[in-house]
């Protein structure tokens, strides 16, 4: 009995730290992709990046500079090869905007980790038309992934 209960937690376990991260989301003709945040503590980002990050969240725009979208593409593990988020318009909820999202990341409270419960949402063309043109959105502070169109909706309503 007491194997069972061990195996069956060893199990939940495997099943609870799965290593996929990107979610392709093709439903009811709504493409895009969603990815989780993989990069928790500060420490393993690259100090080229880390360097600069009082350079980041430095204005209001939603257009990301070079540092912000080099973050981003490092703590969700995006390939800028496939999607370079550098010069991209993006949104970010629950907390505004990018100077919020930053000024967070940077807060000694965060005590050298990321900010928590962050999902990256890349749209298609038809998304981005949507949303009010942006090309992508990140939440924060969310215990769960919202669904992609849910997101794009939001967006619709803050033009």
């Amino acid at each position: 009995m007491k194997r069972l209960f061990i195996l069956g937690c060893f199990a939940m376990f495997m099943l609870g730290s799965s290593c996929i991260h990107k979610y392709v989301v093709n439903r009811d003709s709504m493409n895009g992709e969603v990815y989780e945040l993989q990069v928790h503590n500060l420490q393993e980002i690259p100090e080229d990046i880390l360097d600069n990050i009082d350079k980041m969240g430095v204005d209001e725009s939603a257009i990301l500079n070079e540092y912000e979208g080099k973050y981003l593409n490092f703590i969700f593990k995006i390939n800028p090869e496939e999607f370079d988020l550098v010069g991209k318009k993006v949104a970010f909820l629950k907390v505004g905007n990018k100077a919020g999202y930053f000024d967070s990341t940077r807060s000694p409270e965060r005590k050298g980790t990321t900010v928590g419960g962050s999902g990256l949402y890349i749209f298609d063309t038809t998304q981005k038309a949507e949303s009010g043109g942006y090309d992508a959105a990140v939440s924060c502070w969310s215990k769960m992934l919202l669904p992609i169109d849910l997101v794009v909706e939001r967006l619709s309503k803050r033009e």
